[in-house]
């Protein structure tokens, strides 16, 4: 089935299409995004914005993984299929006609090296500079940066970032099912360190990542060797300690800050722990900074 630049740019609901021209366009895609074999009469990158895709394609129909550290190229007329992997996915997809590369190719320079590179469909790291320009194109339009010319220029930023990204990078496979697993900890771990002074639930998490509690508890689990309920308690004290020995914060208010009702309830965690209390912990380390 082709989809054509019109159609994919003509089709998409308003809610999906961050910025697009006569001959560019990029979209948004979350949910239970699933695309059966089709081909496009323009190129297509695709980049995971959280969680993981399966994309199928002529050269590799067993399905290839992809995840936040890499994104994918499609060239025009190759047939390929697209799902989200289990969990909550998000993504940002571009089209390009070919009257856009040649404007490129005027005036950044030669595409040669791009043109032979994205022959096939193919995988490339991204740099952290590709994943800032990626998570600013892809916010929400009631942010700062939804502008729609904010968004245009932002997404022709993250285009020529990719073409820059496929010429010098390395081409690289995509993740298995269990690296796949191994990305959902690391988002929930993220997840849980950046709320920790809140008590998050497995339904929340649920909720959020889209796989059940149990799925959840048992990669979790496999990955870290600790309990969601472990990891968040040692994530605190950790935390903890760290705010001791950097701040002269109260102690009541390091507990707040870490998910501890009260100073008691830090010291008492903390002396199960490794036998310490707050006042010591920040004792020893005062001392070691004047050794």
């Amino acid at each position: 089935m082709l989809r054509s630049f019109d159609q994919v740019r003509q089709t998409a609901s308003p809610d999906r299409l961050l910025a697009a021209d006569e001959e560019y366009a990029a979209l948004s895609g979350s949910g239970d995004y699933a695309m059966p074999w089709h081909w496009h009469d323009c190129l297509m990158f695709i980049l995971p914005s959280r969680g993981t895709i399966e994309l199928k394609h002529e050269g590799q129909r067993q399905g290839t993984w992809l995840s936040q550290d890499r994104f994918a190229v499609v060239p025009a007329d190759q047939a390929h299929e697209t799902r989200a992997g289990i969990g909550a996915h998000s993504h940002v997809a571009l089209y390009v006609t070919r009257p856009t590369l040649d404007r490129f190719e005027r005036e950044i320079g030669s595409l040669s090296e791009f043109r032979r590179r994205t022959r096939t469909a193919a995988l490339f790291h991204r740099t952290p500079k590709l994943r800032a320009l990626h998570e600013l194109s892809a916010r929400d339009e009631g942010s700062a940066f939804g502008h729609e010319r904010v968004r245009r220029d932002l997404s022709s930023a993250l285009l020529v970032q990719c073409i820059a990204e496929v010429m010098t990078g390395e081409i690289v496979s995509g993740t298995s099912r269990r690296e796949h697993g191994m990305m959902l900890v690391e988002d929930v771990k993220q997840f849980l360190l950046g709320h920790l002074d809140l008590t998050i639930p497995l339904d929340r998490l649920e909720a959020r990542f889209g796989v059940s509690r149990r799925h959840i508890s048992r990669l979790f689990r496999e990955f870290t060797g600790l309990s969601v309920g472990e990891f968040q308690q040692k994530a605190r004290l950790d935390k903890a300690c760290e705010l001791l020995g950097a701040t002269d914060l109260p102690i009541g208010e390091i507990a707040f800050r870490v998910g501890f009702d009260s100073g008691a309830a830090l010291a008492h965690a903390m002396r199960r722990s490794d036998g310490r209390s707050p006042t010591e912990i920040r004792k020893r380390v005062a001392r070691s900074g004047k050794n």
